[in-house]
């Protein structure tokens, strides 16, 4: 039967193919998926379980329930200095639903969508099923700093989006906001979406500057958000689009036809940690220790750590020691030593693997440990 050729050439991710594996290793480390190692605030979990208990569930509007669009959009006026309303917000299924449906909305067939590298993995896929062009700016000679300057170098006729993903995933790297400031200025330009991914906004080690303090822009930018990082809801599928009128309006209806609507106890569970547990200061402390220790151990093995600002990942230059691809290096790393790690191609960057590092110290202790033994039994 047929099958649409797109699809057909799509790969499942490899972030999920090595995790996938893990059960299959006794003394398995899983250091592959973004999944945050704290839990949700009690008093989170605890309300949403009395809604459950004690009220009906049902279904909320395709866009999500006023009230919840009503709370994210203060939320980030609160936070960021917007100027939102509850009609610039938009509920999705999670925050790559969200990127999914806002990319259906605005692409045509033949429209280019810049991405600086490292770049999430699930961009890609979203472009290509649209008959669109995904355009990748490699920053491996710059650190992977991006600046306006390198960013307006690979601005085309036919560029329709750019997409920024700050804190990043998967250095952790922060966009300055003296150049955020000149980003905005190529807007003020050009008629191109920024698509600011911002998903990891609350776990950024120093204060956060979104894009969406530019409030004369809100035609042009699009900001993406959600609650599976900063509040590890990431089973509940809640996150939220803010931008103009005419985006969420249209985004809305692709919504409808892709997923009705929202989970309604993950809403609900959304508007109260917006109105009470809106920072994670507690958890950004935690992280960035895990990170130090982490950084500790791979740059005394010799490693190249690009040092992270935000979320809770470590991208790893592992050059060095090796000239393997870097699927190859990953699944000898995993074979060798039962560390799981993800290949820097998946980021479309090669000669670099990610840690997601959210586990215990023994466990961090353990992990360097066996990347230690690796490099010396196996980079010889």
């Amino acid at each position: 039967m047929h099958i649409n050729e797109v699809v057909k050439n799509l790969q499942i991710s490899i972030i999920r193919q090595i995790s996938a594996r893990m059960p299959d290793f006794k003394n398995g480390i899983n250091m592959t998926i973004g999944e945050p190692g704290n839990d949700i605030p009690y008093e989170l979990k605890k309300y949403m379980s009395d809604i459950t208990l004690n009220q009906k569930i049902g279904y909320t509007n395709t866009g999500g329930a006023i009230e919840y669009r009503e709370a994210v959009a203060k939320y980030y006026n609160k936070l960021y200095g917007s100027n939102y309303t509850w009609k610039n917000a938009l509920a999705n299924a999670g925050s790559t639903e969200g990127i999914s449906s806002f990319l259906r909305t605005v692409l045509q067939p033949g429209d280019e969508v810049i991405m600086p590298t490292p770049t999430y993995p699930g961009y890609e896929p979203n472009i290509l099923l649209m008959d669109a062009k995904p355009v990748f700016i490699d920053l491996k000679h710059v650190d992977f700093e991006l600046t306006a300057e390198i960013l307006e170098q690979y601005i085309t006729p036919k560029t329709k989006v750019i997409i920024l993903t700050y804190p990043n995933n998967p250095t952790g790297t922060v966009m300055p906001l003296e150049e955020m400031d000149k980003v905005a200025e190529l807007l003020r330009k050009h008629e191109i979406y920024l698509l600011s991914d911002e998903i990891y906004s609350v776990l950024a080690f120093d204060e956060y500057h979104s894009f969406a303090r530019y409030t004369d822009l809100i035609d042009k930018i699009v900001v993406i958000n959600g609650f599976s990082k900063s509040h590890s809801m990431t089973g509940y599928r809640v996150a939220y689009t803010l931008a103009s009128e005419e985006i969420v309006d249209n985004m809305n209806k692709v919504g409808q036809y892709t997923m009705t609507g929202v989970n309604t106890v993950g809403q609900l569970g959304a508007i109260y940690a917006c109105e009470h547990i809106s920072t994670r200061e507690d958890v950004v402390e935690v992280n960035k220790a895990k990170l130090t220790r982490m950084t500790k151990g791979l740059r005394e093995i010799g490693f190249k750590v690009i040092e992270p600002k935000g979320a809770f990942y470590l991208f790893v230059d592992y050059t060095m020691f090796s000239d393997k691809n870097s699927l190859d290096f990953a699944l000898d790393v995993l074979e060798k030593t039962e560390l799981g790690i993800v290949p820097g191609i998946c980021f479309n960057v090669e000669g670099f693997f990610r840690l997601s590092v959210t586990q215990s110290d023994d466990v961090i202790d353990e992990a360097i440990e066996r990347l230690r033994k690796y490099v010396e039994n196996e980079c010889k």
